[in-house]
């Protein structure tokens, strides 16, 4: 199962391959909210961890695709051991790029060391040198002898995503995360869920004034089609606040959605469109 570490009431991924996963496999999309060490000081790109809606952690869990876990020691100062086994790690890393580095140069070298050898001869000949015998066996290994120790600024910095001391964790339940998917919140839980089941890419509408946006496809490569808010038969709306959720789907090129439990308790789905709105294709 894939691990989902919670945090202050929200699920998180950190690692790369889970967060592949979940997105191609099972449309859990969530939101990433790290910064990516490549371009840094920027919002347009973002970078793990993952964080996920209370409703994608609630249903991966409740399909068994995922698990929840707290790491109660995570924020603890680290002990002598963990900081050994930490440097340890660094220090492996470093020599790992370092002979990497080494053993690439000599790569080099040796498809270079017949214009080595025809540099050298020519140098000695320009001196006056006439009986000029190189072996190029010989300058090859003084050629590599020569290669100098790489610097560790001249090395990458190993950024862990997934912190190494993650053995002591205690297994959640749902009730964990927040908001919470009972009572005033089941509405919206349900409704993600059956969404999800019939096939809709599904992701937070909050910048559209919306619970949810639905998609055809991976949010990547569609555009929203509608824009949904969960209600209650017995609510309240104000006129105005109708009329700007149903002007703003017109304004943006999707249909407006209500869901709601009817009077036998099943979700049904209400959508509002202008008479001369375009119909979203």
């Amino acid at each position: 199962m894939i691990p989902l570490y919670v945090m202050n009431s929200v699920a998180y991924v950190w690692n790369a391959e889970d967060w592949h996963t979940l997105r191609s496999k099972y449309r859990i999309y969530g939101a990433l909210i790290g910064s990516l060490p490549s371009y840094p000081r920027q919002n347009d790109l973002q970078g793990l961890p993952l964080a996920l809606m209370t409703e994608e952690a609630a249903l991966l869990v409740d399909k068994g695709i995922c698990e929840l876990y707290d790491l109660p020691k995570l924020i603890e100062k680290p002990s002598d051991s963990l900081r050994r086994e930490t440097e340890e790690l660094e220090n492996r890393i470093s020599l790992e790029q370092a002979d990497a580095l080494k053993k690439k140069k000599i790569e080099q070298l040796s498809q270079k060391i017949d214009i080595i050898v025809a540099g050298k001869r020519q140098k000695m000949i320009s001196k006056g040198i006439v009986d000029v015998n190189i072996d190029k066996d010989i300058l090859l290994e003084q050629e590599i002898n020569k290669i100098p120790t790489a610097a560790p600024g001249h090395l990458l910095v190993h950024l862990p995503t997934q912190h190494i001391n993650n053995e002591e964790k205690v297994k959640l339940s749902i009730e964990a995360l927040s908001p919470s998917i009972t009572q005033e919140n089941c509405i919206k839980y349900s409704v993600f869920k059956d969404l999800w089941q019939k096939g809709f890419s599904i992701t937070n509408g909050s910048k559209f004034g919306s619970d949810y946006l639905l998609y055809p496809g991976d949010p990547a490569k569609f555009h929203a089609l509608y824009m949904l808010k969960c209600t209650s038969m017995g609510r309240k709306f104000h006129p105005a606040n109708l009329v700007a959720f149903g002007r703003l789907s017109v304004a943006v090129n999707k249909l407006a959605v209500l869901a709601y439990f009817n009077s036998v308790g099943e979700i049904e789905y209400q959508t509002l469109q202008w008479h001369d709105s375009p119909s979203v294709v």
